[in-house]
């Protein structure tokens, strides 16, 4: 698939956003919120700022922007649509999540809106991973790896953020950094199997099997469907040498994961944390850009076939 960047800017960005969100309920909810008010207020401010730009940007994807709104009314049967509605529940949680630390950090209240708050980030971002798995026709994204490793990708990068505001507002702290490591390294896991898992799994089907020949007999077409490149073939059969994406999948493993995970560790020991954790949120989300670029672009929809492109 072709890689659109406004769709890159919002996986990356609401991903940052709501893991963000999730770190910061969970801190609250587990208690924390009386000692760092300051933190969760801080830190809301930045989720709504991060997840309007990502909402923005996804906008600009659009052909017909005046019919956006349509998009809210299909929530029943469409993933993208549950997406939108969960994002706009999301605001009116996370704001009275705010509400309620300024006022009273220390209330159940505040602890039970943290909770909730956590479950609408995540939510919403289950939804972005469902638009994409849900596709049976591209088998890199309808697989059990895609939902998962969007949950934890939001949770790796929105720690790495906790970590920086929570080294800024409060100053340094072990556990938000070790956490934030465990975090990384659980993404880095995570993505090495999905690649595992795509390299080693079968098309879903070949131009012998869509005419209905036995397996194995090989099928050429005489005629090239088209003279010039059409939408599906821009799309739907977007190409990337092998070469190119071993070396991006390269970058996005050490850049995004691996040096997430060795900072966070140096912060976590107490070296330069606030150093650390400023370059663990730049390397993420430059790894992260890197990571999303080849998730789009090395999907193969099934409609490529008809085409001669291998899916």
């Amino acid at each position: 698939m072709r890689p659109a960047a406004s769709i890159l800017l919002l996986t990356t960005l609401t991903g940052f956003a709501y893991g963000l969100l999730a770190w910061l309920g969970l801190d609250a909810a587990a208690g924390a919120a009386a000692a760092a008010p300051t933190l969760l207020l801080t830190g809301i401010g930045l989720v709504v700022v991060l997840a309007t730009a990502g909402l923005a940007a996804s906008a600009l994807h659009l052909g017909r922007r005046e019919r956006a709104w349509r998009a809210f009314s299909q929530w029943r049967s469409s993933w993208l649509s549950r997406e939108g509605v969960a994002a706009l529940l999301t605001y009116p949680v996370a704001l009275a999540f705010a509400a309620s630390a300024y006022h009273s950090p220390a209330a159940p209240l505040t602890r039970l809106l943290g909770a909730a708050a956590a479950l609408a980030g995540l939510g919403t971002v289950y939804c972005t991973a469902m638009i994409y798995g849900s596709l049976k026709p591209i088998r890199q994204w309808h697989n059990p790896h895609t939902a998962p490793d969007y949950l934890v990708f939001a949770l790796f990068s929105g720690g790495t953020l906790f970590v920086l505001l929570h080294t800024v507002v409060i100053g340094a702290g072990g556990w938000p950094a070790a956490l934030a490591a465990a975090a990384a390294a659980a993404a880095l896991l995570a993505k090495l199997a999905y690649w595992r898992h795509i390299d080693r799994q079968a098309p879903l089907a070949t131009l012998a099997s869509a005419i209905g020949m036995a397996h194995g007999t090989v099928v050429r077409p005489l005629d090239a469907p088209h003279f010039t490149e059409n939408f599906v073939l821009r799309e739907m059969g977007f190409q990337i040498a092998r070469r190119h994406g071993m070396t991006l999948r390269r970058i996005a493993l050490g850049l995004g994961f691996l040096l997430p995970l060795l900072l966070s560790l140096l912060g976590a020991s107490g070296g330069a944390p606030l150093v650390s954790s400023a370059l663990a949120v730049v390397c993420a989300a430059l790894g992260l850009l890197t990571e999303r670029w080849l998730f789009f672009a090395q999907a193969t929809h099934v409609s490529a076939l008809y085409y001669g492109r291998s899916i």
